[in-house]
């Protein structure tokens, strides 16, 4: 570990090994005011092993929460906690609705439900998510009736679905959740006008007991984008970020498409640049192969502030004044025979 960046009055402990004795060292609870943001995946839609698709756990007090559900979120849930994770989500925030954001959100809701949730499952995302959430729940209708009818209890199975938009649409516990919009919806490349697609795309800042994290979401930025604002002085800014595919065959052209409504290093380095964040962290990284080199020499000309990469299974803590980062420790399998989430 080492401290970054004096300056900021704060102490900022940084590693990139395995710290196993972190999550021992500071425990969530509603006695204190540490906050764990772990990286269950920082990938995006192009299928990857080493970058599973966009989904983060947030733990705040008695507070379990999910930044997006993207592929392989229940694996790493459980890697990351055993079935009391698993069980132990019941919010779930969804930053707009392309698959790789929401494609392990019926896994969040029947997994949880099946390993012990008992209380129903609260989805909060942008206009359209209702519509999804009632069709999943269509869709997996006779999974749910069958499990009941063999003795699953049914408390669990209900959904609480909230559209939001602009303002704080959470605040209890000390944890205040707000929802912002960001600049990720399909645009004429030439002019810069939007296309009239249905919707819109979220960002989320969410505050616990002095701490804060502002979650960027898929987005371009521009000096009018509200992650500025929102992600003034935060404790950390996290954010996606796009490096353009070399070459010029039909499939590295068909990639850089995506670049009108994502940001390059430079573009995001302007963000962290004008909020100066205490920690700002790259995660969603497209492609998925990118490294961390690649990121931070895009970056450096602009930002010169504490910054990190984000690779799955990372945990960056918040406790005190200080920002500590480490590996998230593992849970080795786990029997739900032995795991006595039933009896909570």
């Amino acid at each position: 570990m080492k401290i970054l960046n004096n300056a900021l009055c704060m102490l900022v402990i940084f590693s990139l090994q395995c710290v196993t004795s972190i999550a021992q060292k500071n425990p969530v609870s509603v006695d204190n005011d540490t906050m764990k943001i772990t990286f269950l995946g920082t990938g995006a839609p192009r299928p990857s092993t080493e970058r599973y698709g966009p989904s983060i756990l947030v733990e705040a007090g008695n507070h379990k929460l999910l930044v997006d559900a993207g592929p392989g979120m229940r694996e790493r849930l459980f890697e990351a906690g055993g079935f009391d994770v698993i069980s132990g989500v019941d919010h779930v925030l969804i930053t707009h609705l392309h698959f790789d954001h929401t494609v392990s959100v019926s896994s969040v809701w029947l997994s949880g439900w099946l390993f012990g949730r008992r209380v129903p499952l609260k989805i909060q995302g942008p206009t359209g998510i209702k519509d999804m959430m009632e069709n999943i729940k269509k869709a997996y209708q006779w999974d749910v009736d069958y499990r009941v009818m063999v003795g699953v209890p049914k408390a669990g199975t209900e959904l609480e679905i909230d559209e939001v938009s602009d303002g704080v649409i959470f605040e209890e516990d000390g944890l205040k959740i707000t929802s912002f919009e960001v600049e990720h919806m399909p645009i004429n490349v030439q002019s810069g006008a939007l296309l009239g697609l249905r919707g819109e795309t979220l960002g989320f800042r969410i505050d616990y007991k002095g701490h804060s994290v502002v979650f960027s979401g898929d987005t371009r930025s521009t000096p009018a984008s509200e992650l500025n604002t929102q992600g003034k002085g935060v404790d950390l800014l996290i954010h996606e970020v796009q490096v353009p595919s070399p070459g010029a065959t039909e499939e590295a052209n068909l990639a850089n498409v995506s670049l009108s409504v994502h940001s390059t290093p430079a573009q995001a380095a302007q963000v962290f640049e004008t909020a100066k964040p205490k920690m700002a962290v790259y995660s969603h990284i497209i492609p998925p192969g990118t490294t961390s080199d690649d990121l931070i020499k895009g970056t450096r000309p602009i930002y010169k502030g504490p910054l990190t990469v984000a690779h799955d299974f990372m945990e960056i803590t918040l406790k005190g004044n200080e920002i500590i980062v480490g590996e998230r420790q593992k849970q080795g399998g786990g029997k739900f025979e032995e795991s006595n989430v039933l009896a909570k």
